[in-house]
């Protein structure tokens, strides 16, 4: 049995269906296959930009209902908030002593939002986080990682890491694989395919929430971008519709050829129509769901309580060992 890490900020903003497609659909599958799944709320990552602490705390109830709606089953798979584990700053500290100041500022994130001479006014977690998202993986002695394409340069530093921390104090760490999402893991803004779709882009047609009332849904995918024309073609040259066609394939489990088999000739309405069928077939049943879940907040907490157990019987021993191999003394925080 290998063990899966994964884990999920809990945004103001919501999930939308790039997440589904991207992540929660294929931490749903894990769950049947021989993999030991642990599943996150790292509400200390959302700790990196300015936060007020009552939609923190919100913001992580509606994440494990969101998770629970789309599948995650706390009987099958470790479903537990970051923060209830003090092993992972306990680590994430030691991983931050042994990260780079250059490695650190080599990241994406760190350098988009830090250009034009901003770092100054940057929060130093917005640049060592990527040490504590190492720790969160480490912690569990993962084996493999379901990530983004965006995020394979966070698991290479945690690959980096946790191979340096086996050469300097002895045999400790999997070196994490990545499990990157298939075709389609990528979904792309309804209104500019040159963008991933984000819910906090400011432009509300670009994308689609997970709890977007079902109508707006369907006039946000009617309205989306088309390309020139009127095919129904994928490929570069076709970004926006392929786009409509990575989210229908996504969701409906077709290929992109026998879809654009079978709408050739039909034009963009039908392929618009089709999706919007498709998307609300999935939304519908989840939203059902989530709001049984958000109602009620006390069940929420217990599974969630739980989870945190299951994930610190997992955590303890593995700090055990770390604090004996750099020096720490064992035993005094416990």
């Amino acid at each position: 049995m290998t063990r899966v890490f994964s884990g999920v900020q809990p945004t103001g903003e919501g999930p939308h269906i790039g997440n589904y497609i991207g992540a929660f659909r294929r931490w749903v599958e894990l769950q049947d296959t021989q993999d030991e799944c642990f599943y996150c709320v790292v509400d200390l990552h959302a700790m990196t930009v300015p936060w007020e602490p009552e939609s923190l705390a919100e913001g992580v109830r509606r994440t494990a209902a969101t998770l629970i709606a789309t599948g995650i089953d706390p009987e099958r798979s470790v479903l537990f908030v970051q923060s209830d584990v003090p092993e992972h700053t306990e680590l994430a500290w030691i991983l931050i002593c042994l990260s780079r100041m250059g490695e650190l500022g080599r990241m994406t994130q760190f350098k988009d939002k830090s250009r034009g001479g901003e770092a100054e006014s940057i929060g130093a977690g917005l640049f060592v986080y990527p040490s504590l998202m190492a720790a969160d993986v480490l912690t569990y002695r993962a084996d493999r990682v379901p990530v983004g394409d965006d995020q394979r340069q966070h698991l290479e530093l945690m690959r980096d890491l946790a191979i340096r921390f086996n050469r300097k104090f002895g045999e400790t760490f999997p070196v994490p694989e990545a499990v990157i999402g298939r075709q389609g893991a990528r979904i792309m803004s309804l209104d500019d395919p040159t963008e991933k779709m984000s819910k906090s882009s400011g432009r509300p047609a670009s994308a689609i929430g997970m709890l977007d009332d079902l109508p707006s849904v369907r006039k946000k995918i009617a309205r989306a971008v088309t390309d020139s024309g009127s095919t129904v073609a994928y490929g570069p040259e076709h970004p926006a519709v392929s786009n409509l066609l990575d989210i229908l394939a996504a969701v409906t489990g077709e290929s992109t050829p026998e879809l654009v088999a079978r709408l050739e000739g039909q034009g963009y309405a039908r392929l618009k129509a089709d999706l919007a069928d498709a998307v609300v077939a999935v939304l519908e049943p989840f939203q059902t769901r989530y709001a049984e879940l958000i109602g009620d907040p006390a069940m929420l907490d217990k599974v969630l309580d739980e989870g945190a157990d299951k994930a610190r019987a997992v955590a303890g021993p593995t700090m055990a060992l770390v604090r004996e191999r750099v020096g720490l003394r064992s035993g005094v925080l416990r």
